[in-house]
């Protein structure tokens, strides 16, 4: 029973820590993306993101939204959010389902080379799942960039 409570509340956090910069005036997503970072539709124009992309939803079953995602990578322009792994700078990707962020997000770390990704995928159906079969030291990276 505990376990469901601490869910519902991570998923709170991590909806309401991100829905702000889900939720931009799209007129000035364009500039302030490009001061920020890359989105994640840029960086998967680069080989080696795109190919630890396909890797980690290879061993997946992901929602259409994140099917045709791949297909298009046209999404929101939600700019990258830096996350660090292993005292190193990486990247943490963000998608969402379009006209449906709020309930429906995906955050996607990098490793500092691109050669290799994993996920969370927040969802208010499903909840939290881990994508990739990211470890604790993954999770933890992950979950630290989205407090910042």
């Amino acid at each position: 029973m505990e376990f469901p409570m601490r869910l519902t509340v991570l998923m709170a956090l991590l909806l309401l820590s991100s829905s702000p910069a889900l939720a931009q005036d799209h007129a000035g997503d364009a500039g302030q993306a490009a001061a920020q970072g890359p989105i994640l539709g840029d960086l998967l124009k680069r080989p080696a993101y795109f190919e630890a992309w396909q890797a980690l939803l290879g061993s997946e079953t992901p929602p259409d939204w994140v099917t045709e995602y791949t297909a298009t990578l046209d999404g929101p322009p939600v700019p990258h959010i830096r996350a660090t792994l292993d005292g190193h700078a990486g990247t943490l990707g963000v998608t969402c389902k379009p006209n449906e962020c709020e309930d429906n997000q995906l955050y996607v770390l990098f490793a500092p080379d691109g050669s290799k990704a994993w996920a969370l995928m927040a969802t208010a159906s499903a909840g939290i799942i881990w994508l990739g079969y990211p470890d604790e030291r993954i999770q933890t990276a992950i979950n630290g960039a989205l407090k910042k």
